[in-house]
This record gives structure tokens, sequence and C-alpha cells, in this order.
């Protein structure tokens, strides 16, 4: 029986997901939290779709098995196809995309965004069907992802990268006003989008996703809502780069990086 002592539980293909667990750090600090990061496979935007759902399964049954009473899957791009397999699993999946659409819809008036996100979740068109009569123009980006993820991110480099992409969203869909980081590896640099071009409000889907699980967490009476909570981050690859985004992000650290052995093979 899952209670309010179970730890929420956090995954994404690499460090992106840690945007999610800041958030939650600044709403509720007394959750116990444990992340899961495949920085091994990162990223998962460049690979197919079975790949992608098998990966995916690896890391949930992990964080079932260490109690997770919720999972927050902070990877747009696993996001797009997690319903197709959420039916197999007991725990409460929330995905990030859902929670930044109820958003768009609920709160900005607007009738076009822009989408900056990974190739696979740009080509799955799930923001678009999500949006409805809201126009998306969406860029995918190879690179962005895997460049944040490294830890070494070379400000100039990222400044090339966002404008190439930035400026095939602007010339698609002209006057745009908010563009949704759609990666939340994105999030991490977001102050270099802000650079590149301060007239946009770019959208942070963590936020909303964070607010998404601790609401969930409050309709069922399991919010840990007293003490202090636990962080923990397992890791199929290397710790340096989370060392590094966690400073970036000025975020409370884990008590521990762990790398997790087992193998997350591909099909």
């Amino acid at each position: 029986m899952l209670t309010k002592n179970n730890p929420i539980g956090v995954m994404d293909s690499g460090v992106g997901g840690l945007t999610t667990v800041k958030e939650l750090q600044k709403l509720i600090s007394t959750e116990n939290l444990i992340y899961f990061g495949d920085n091994k496979n990162v990223p998962y935007g460049n690979k197919t779709e079975e790949e992608i759902i098998h990966l995916t399964r690896g890391a949930i049954e992990f964080l079932i098995s260490e109690g997770a009473k919720v999972i927050a899957v902070a990877c747009n791009t696993i996001s797009t196809i997690i319903d197709k397999i959420a039916a197999d699993y007991d725990v409460k999946i929330i995905k990030v995309i859902d929670p930044v659409v109820d958003y768009i819809k609920n709160s900005l008036n607007v009738d076009k965004v822009g989408l900056i996100a990974t190739n696979f979740t740009v080509k799955s068109g799930y923001y678009d069907k999500m949006l409805g009569n809201i126009k998306v123009y969406g860029k995918g980006s190879p690179e962005l992802a895997a460049m944040v993820d490294s830890g070494k991110i070379d400000r100039e480099e990222a400044k090339r990268v966002i404008r190439i992409h930035m400026e095939d969203v602007l010339r698609a869909g002209g006057d745009i006003k908010h563009v949704i980081l759609g990666c939340t590896h994105y999030p991490i640099i977001k102050d270099i989008f802000q650079e590149c071009y301060p007239e946009i409000n770019f959208i942070n889907p963590a936020y909303e996703q964070a607010v998404a699980v601790i609401n969930y967490l409050n309709e069922k009476s399991i919010l840990k809502d007293e003490g202090t909570g636990s962080f923990n981050v397992y890791t199929t690859g290397a710790s340096d780069p989370y060392n590094v985004i966690m400073n970036m992000l000025n975020m409370s650290m884990p008590e521990e990086i762990i790398k997790y052995e087992k193998e997350l093979a591909l099909l």
C-alpha cells in the first residue's frame, strides 16, 4: 500500500528532468524524491518508438521497485508514447506535456504557439493534437538535448543552434509570442534562449508538471507535508553532468548519485 512516505519518482532520458525536480523542491520540500536518468542512451528523441518504449519500461519498473507512489515522466519524447504502455502499471504516470497544454489552453489567449523539441516529439504531432485549434509551429533539434546533457555547455554554440531553430519557427509562424521549451533539457539553458529572444515568452513545462504531481498526491491524500524530504539520483551514465547541471539550476543537491548498473539494453 502506498503511503505519504513513499517517494515521488521522476524519470528522463538524462539530466533534463532535474528541472521538474527543482520545481517540486521549490513547491514542497517535505517530499521524498527519487530520480532516474538514462544518460547512457540520451537523447531519446533520435531513437525509434520501439527503442524508446523498451528503455522506458526499464526505468518505470525500477522506480516501481523503489516504491514510487507516482511517476513524473519528465521527458517530452517519452510522454508522446507513454499512453501505449501506462495501463500496464498500477502506479499513476503523469506526463510532462499534458499539464502545459492545459496551461496554454486555460491561461493564454492565443491562436498559435512555437515549439522547440526533439525531432521525435515534433514529428509525433502530439502537441498539435492536444492543443486542437491552437496552431503549433514546431522545430526539432537533433543536437540540443545531448549538448545540455553533456554538462559541457558552450554558450556561443548553444546560441548558434537556438537561433537556427528559432528562426525556422518564427519564419513559419510569423508573430509568435509564446514558445514551448518542449524538452526538459531546454529550461536548463532558458537564460540563453531568453538572451537570444528577450521578447519571447519561453514556456517551461517542468513547473506545470510539478503542480500536476502535487495536485494528484493531494487528491489521493498521500502528499507528504511534514518533515524533511530525501533526494537520490540514479543514472545509467556518468555522474559529473548531474553535479554541473544541479549547480546551474541552483537546486538542492541529492544525498547520493548512484550508478545504475543494470543494462537498459536496446532491442
